[in-house]
């Protein structure tokens, strides 16, 4: 598995499900990441309700998945909000 470097052109909530869609700046193809927000097990339940193909998984040792949402390039101001802290900071 490569690493990926996406530029998030979109962010577009369904409400359960999140995507992120953008380019990946190594191939320049599009790419889509979507963020179920639902229990694994409920999610899993169905796909193999539905006789579905066994997906791959993959070792995740230490994998830490962090999404920092700034802009790029001369953006006046970012919001950053942590969802685990009261506070709010703000970038200029």
């Amino acid at each position: 598995m490569k690493p990926l470097r996406i530029r998030i052109d979109r962010i577009v909530d369904f409400g359960t499900v999140v995507s992120l869609v953008g380019i990946d700046t190594g191939t320049a193809m599009p790419v889509a990441i979507h963020v179920d927000q639902r229990p694994f097990a409920a999610f899993w339940k169905v796909w193999w309700e539905a006789g579905l193909p066994q997906p791959v998984e993959y070792a995740t040792d230490r994998l830490m998945l962090h999404l920092d949402m700034l802009p790029a390039g001369d953006a006046e101001e970012v919001r950053l909000i942590e969802s685990d802290s009261p506070a709010a900071a703000s970038a200029k």
